[in-house]
């Protein structure tokens, strides 16, 4: 095992033991191996600094020991692909993937492994720089290290100043939450660089969970097409709430941009105060016609391209109000007047011919969608409820509003989000 700290600036010796010069850096090309091989050192011989390929590189155990004396002393450059340990990884920030945080790199740890040199970890604790920059009799009474696994950090493109091929597949492995985390505690380059990696899902998953000024500094800087597939894949109470927070020009572009039907349901949240029950609603919901069975209901629900998640309850609706004949079939898009609710729970037990009606929930409170987002909080609240129907002013039903929009209002501090974050 090596630290790089321990062998920078380390004497370099060709074949016979002669002095080369010091070694300047350690290059590595980061790419889909796990453990990424040294692909050459960077030598420094007073003001000139040179390349000598890894095939050439015996030993380094105190003095970087080659196979050869004779080298190519001419000038090196940066080419792409290339990591300098020491310039590109050695104090720059990295995120450790399991550990689900942002930390900044204190020292390289390497190995000899396979007839290479390899890149294997890399050390964060405070040991580490008191090594590096402390009084060398104090530094070598520090004992502890805290190693992750190079298997387990994400190296981040920007910080080297060459193009680099580097997969953020892992990124996805991270709770949005706290992915979101991090996207906010980054330089907006480096957020940028992660949301571009994730796909639109997980992009809009994590988006909703950043501060309000991240968010829209990443979304106008962002591609317009690709914003306006993330915003589609977000709940649209939360587009809207984005959208507002928007020039409004580069709102109108966006709105324009995405796809009818998802635009149309953000449009409809628009025209409600932002902190209103209407504002925080879902559109997506489950509705049954009044008169189906237990069967008819799940049938519907196994056909649904798309399962609202969550999936709390199903909604029994017809196009008369309670009690009245119903006169017509009832277009799937159509708001329509909310006869009861049928729990998930009574649903999956009941038997496949039950009507609806035998075991829906008749006595509901709901909420207009012109209500504060308080009070339909303080409503699921009270009766214990897991989504609250929002009916329009003719008492139709035309969202919900879910425990999870509640908890957005009550504890903003903690969904939303707000302000800056510190990591360990």
């Amino acid at each position: 095992m090596l630290f790089l700290a321990s062998i920078l600036d380390s004497a370099v010796h060709g074949a016979s033991g002669e002095p080369l010069g010091r070694l300047d850096d350690v290059i590595v090309h980061i790419s889909g191996d796990p453990y990424p091989p040294i692909s050459g050192l960077v030598v420094r011989d007073r003001r000139r600094l040179f390349f000598v390929p890894a095939s050439q590189l015996v030993s380094i155990n105190g003095v970087a020991k080659l196979s050869t004396s004779t080298v190519n002393l001419g000038p090196f450059g940066r080419r792409d692909g290339e990591v300098l340990l020491r310039k590109d990884v050695l104090d720059h920030q990295i995120i450790d993937i399991t550990g689900r945080r942002i930390v900044r790199v204190n020292d390289v740890q390497l190995a000899h492994t396979e007839s290479a040199y390899r890149l294997i970890g890399v050390d964060v604790s405070p040991q580490a720089l008191v090594r590096r920059l402390g009084p060398r009799r104090l530094a070598d009474r520090i004992i502890g290290r805290q190693i992750i696994d190079w298997r387990e950090a994400q190296y981040l493109a920007s910080a080297a100043p060459v193009q680099l091929k580097v997969s953020y597949d892992r990124l996805s492995e991270i709770n949005p939450v706290d992915l979101a985390r991090i996207v906010d505690a980054l330089s907006y380059r480096e957020s940028a660089e992660i949301v571009a990696a994730l796909d639109d899902e997980t992009a809009a998953e994590t988006l909703e969970e950043v501060s309000d000024e991240r968010l829209a500094d990443l979304l106008e800087g962002m591609d317009q097409e690709r914003a306006a597939d993330i915003l589609e894949e977000m709940a649209p109470s939360a587009a809207a709430d984005v959208l507002e927070d928007l020039d409004d020009e580069v709102a109108e572009q966006l709105l324009a941009r995405m796809e009818p039907e998802e635009a149309a349901d953000v449009q409809q949240l628009l025209a409600y105060d932002e902190d209103s029950a209407g504002r925080i609603m879902t559109t997506d919901f489950v509705r049954v016609r009044v008169g189906s069975s237990v069967g008819e209901a799940l049938q519907l629900i196994r056909a649904l391209e798309e399962v609202p998640d969550p999936l709390l309850a199903v909604y029994v609706v017809g196009d008369q109000p309670d009690g009245a004949t119903p006169s017509a079939p009832l277009a799937d898009d159509e708001p329509a007047y909310l006869h009861g609710i049928v729990r998930l729970r009574n649903l999956i037990l009941a038997a496949p011919g039950t009507p609806l009606t035998e075991i829906m929930d008749d006595d509901v409170p709901t909420v207009s969608p012109e209500d504060r987002a308080e009070d339909a909080a303080r409503v699921l609240a009270e009766y214990n409820l897991l989504a609250v129907p929002v009916l329009d002013e003719t008492g139709r039903m035309i969202g919900i509003v879910t425990v999870d929009d509640a908890l957005a209002v009550m504890l903003p501090e903690i969904w939303q989000r707000r302000g800056a974050r510190a990591f360990g």
